[in-house]
């Protein structure tokens, strides 16, 4: 029976990196069930459908919104259903109208020729894209849809047509302005009835997947549509607020005004979530998020362009790939459902988790799983939770491993190299999860962890940035003693994600705290102008003050 989810992307930079998410699924598509079969139900997250000309399609069953002039050359509908697809087309289709074409004005968007990419992705064989072709998307990328590999269906693309995109001026900057957009424009209508019709066509439908701008206008439409998915439908519901870094050709004429906005919008987002989903897990690739946004992750064998929108969205949209796995692989345990999940990771109210990401998982290509435990340290991967720490004691977490594959366990028994082994406690283990499931035990005191492995590495093609691993990562993402060559790209890679819930997160909602209190909120009338009454901002702060108490060990209900 399907699970289905619905994932919804709220914003430019989360489009980011859900565009880097479908693509990564999609290279891990088999077309040949008779020679390899996925450990993956891509029914989860995907829908099949047929085009006017009765083709099958498999699109994901996603909503995306975003602010006008980000699609460039595509159109709002897709192209895979798509009646018209040139620009004569719709100048006939103008031509028919009745009136006098004297007294008629037609305005015409500026043609947006595709890029290189994109341009070879049109062709009728596009096997051009597996070719060692260099596309330079690190430059060329302007936005989301430059890098899109995946095609969605005709309801996925959304656009507010009331706001520009634009780096050099952008008003939809506070979560009023979102809410105040779902109230006045038909975005609620249209938006609300797409969801509608996706719940409709689920069997068995698991709840919602939503990533968003936690930093603007988006922040506010989040929460009306987590508002209107909790009164509808009361399913679970996984949230990721994302935080784009900081652009260093990013012009704002008052970067203290700016920055003030950007702080009122996280707290009174977070303080909305508590009641509005069953769990977030805030993203990013800075460790700090909230004021100071200057310093980035640091990711051992990884090196990324920490203002680059392109590189940073792929590093988040690797941990989503893997995190996910617990709720998209075809094992339909219980324990294994989306609602399992959320209600596991927020003990005692605690509806905010940190995120930790090793990528790539780092054992050697000679090595195996159990020696890599027995030397290794506590802490392997990053987190990508900002002002956050990854906690060792008293935790909840769940734990996603890919990649590893029985083979590379243990040695076997009656081999001479398993002597040594034997000797540990671990050798008893029988399975991956097994084995991890047992490390964690062992090092994290009074914790409770739960393991999903899948033996399937993650999958590496364009336009994934290859350029992110140092050179000593081998083609199969593991580290080696040597180079590998220079026209040699990682391919596939082992990745670990980690989802966890403890007091650690208190220090990082208290920060939160103590910023949003030192701003004057009247200083900013903007907030005021849509709808902000003073004791309902009081009242959100509090809400806020509520969640940071529960991260305290020994907070009582």
């Amino acid at each position: 029976m399907s699970r289905e989810i619905i994932t919804l992307q709220l914003g430019n930079y989360a489009n980011y990196v859900g565009t880097h998410w479908w693509n990564i699924q999609e290279a891990s598509f088999s077309y040949d069930s008779e020679t390899e079969e996925t450990e993956v139900d891509h029914d989860v997250l995907y829908r099949e459908g047929q085009t006017n000309n009765r083709q099958t399609t498999f699109t994901p069953r996603m909503l995306l919104l975003d602010l006008k002039g980000t699609l460039k050359f595509m159109q709002e509908d897709g192209q895979l259903y798509n009646d018209y697809s040139s620009e004569n087309s719709k100048e006939d289709i103008v031509n028919e109208v009745l009136w006098d074409p004297n007294k008629v004005t037609v305005v015409k968007e500026e043609h947006v020729e595709r890029n290189a990419y994109q341009h070879d992705l049109e062709q009728p064989n596009n096997s051009v894209i597996e070719q060692e072709k260099d596309y330079d998307f690190v430059n060329s990328v302007e936005d989301w849809i430059d890098f899109s590999y995946a095609r969605y269906h005709p309801r996925s693309i959304n656009i507010v047509n009331e706001y520009i995109h634009s780096k050099e001026e952008h008003r939809f900057d506070t979560i009023t302005s979102g809410m105040e957009l779902w109230r006045k424009c038909d975005v609620q209508e249209q938006f609300t009835d797409k969801i509608r019709q996706y719940v409709e066509e689920c069997d068995q439908c698991q709840g919602f997947q939503l990533l968003f701008d936690c930093v603007d206008g988006f922040t506010g439409v989040a929460i009306k549509t987590l508002e209107y998915i909790q009164d509808e439908y009361g399913k679970a519901s996984l949230v990721f607020p994302v935080f784009p870094p900081k652009q260093l050709n990013y012009k704002n004429a008052d970067e203290t005004m700016s920055t003030s906005i950007r702080v009122i919008n996280i707290a009174l987002a977070f303080s909305e979530l508590i009641e509005r989903c069953s769990l977030f897990i805030p993203l990013s690739t800075m460790e700090q998020c909230w004021r100071d946004t200057a310093k980035p992750c640091i990711f051992p064998n990884i090196s990324y362009d920490e203002t680059n929108f392109y590189h940073t969205s792929a590093l988040l949209a690797t941990f989503l790939d893997t995190a996910s796995l617990r709720y998209r692989l075809k094992n339909h345990s219980s324990e294994n459902y989306l609602a399992s999940l959320c209600s596991e990771l927020s003990p005692y109210g605690r509806k905010m988790a940190a995120a930790g990401l090793s990528l790539p998982f780092p054992m050697r290509s000679s090595e195996d799983l159990i020696d890599f435990l027995d030397k290794s340290e506590r802490l392997f991967y990053r987190q990508l939770t900002p002002n956050a720490t990854i906690g060792s004691k008293y935790v909840v977490q769940s734990v996603t491993v890919r990649g590893i594959s029985k083979a590379r366990l243990k040695r076997p028994p009656m081999s001479k190299s398993a002597q040594r082994q034997q000797r540990m406690a671990a050798y008893r283990c029988d399975t991956v999860s097994e084995m991890l499931q047992y490390y964690y035990q062992c090092q994290f005191h009074a914790s409770m962890s739960h393991v999903t492995a899948c033996q399937t590495p993650m999958k590496l093609k364009t336009p994934f940035p290859f350029e992110l691993f140092a050179s000593c990562i081998g083609p199969d993402g593991y580290l080696n003693d040597f180079n590998r060559g220079l026209n040699q790209k990682v391919t596939s890679t082992p990745v670990q994600s980690l989802i966890q819930s403890s007091g650690e997160l208190f220090s990082a909602l208290d920060s939160l705290y103590k910023e949003v209190s030192r701003i004057k909120i009247a200083k900013i009338p903007r907030f005021g102008e849509d709808g902000l009454e003073s004791e309902n901002y009081k009242e959100s702060l509090e809400r806020l003050i509520e969640l940071k108490e529960r991260y305290y060990d020994n907070y009582e209900i």
